[in-house]
């Protein structure tokens, strides 16, 4: 199973619309999973034109569309649990690590707020942060597919590969 793994799209907000290289990145995937700041609605339904598309909120998502998305997402695919939360937490947690990279100690308190969020999930797929990783964390992979709004560096996503075990890329857009 290929899911596509997208986050930070930030349309129209930063990107007047999704990039023709997101929608060829991701032709064949079975599913596809966006880790919040859509910023509209759109994003959504141009996603879903793909593949089945799961979204949760991030903080940039407007109330409405926050509310219907809501904070987190589980699912089960081909055998994996996979947790789906944008990554932002409480703003005294976030200062504890903000601006670490991610192998810094520090940020081993975002683990873990993370894993006691989605206790049972396996995978942990987050945004957020606008910078890609692929991390094993204690049994946690914890995947930042990057921005699609290219604030930092470049705009990527990551393709999520299931079958008996997880693999991950990361694609330059």
């Amino acid at each position: 199973m290929r899911i596509g793994l997208v986050s930070d799209t930030h349309v129209p907000a930063t990107l007047r619309r999704l990039p023709d290289t997101l929608f060829r990145a991701l032709e064949g995937v079975d599913r596809i999973l966006h880790a919040g700041d859509l910023v509209s609605r759109t994003v959504l339904g141009q996603l879903s034109t793909i593949a089945p598309t799961t979204a949760v909120a991030g903080n940039m998502d407007p109330p409405e569309l926050a509310r219907s998305l809501g904070a987190q997402a589980t699912l089960t695919l081909a055998g994996h649990t996979i947790g789906v939360q944008h990554g932002h937490q409480r703003p005294a947690l976030q200062n504890t690590y903000i601006g670490q990279a991610y192998d810094a100690p520090e940020f081993d308190i975002f683990f873990q707020a993370m894993n006691a969020q989605l206790p049972n999930a396996q995978i942990i797929v987050f945004g957020h942060f606008h910078v890609p990783v692929i991390r094993q964390w204690h049994d946690t992979l914890f995947i930042n597919p990057g921005s699609v709004a290219p604030p930092h560096a470049h705009s990527t996503i990551g393709l999520l590969h299931l079958g008996e075990s997880a693999e991950v890329e990361i694609i330059r857009l």
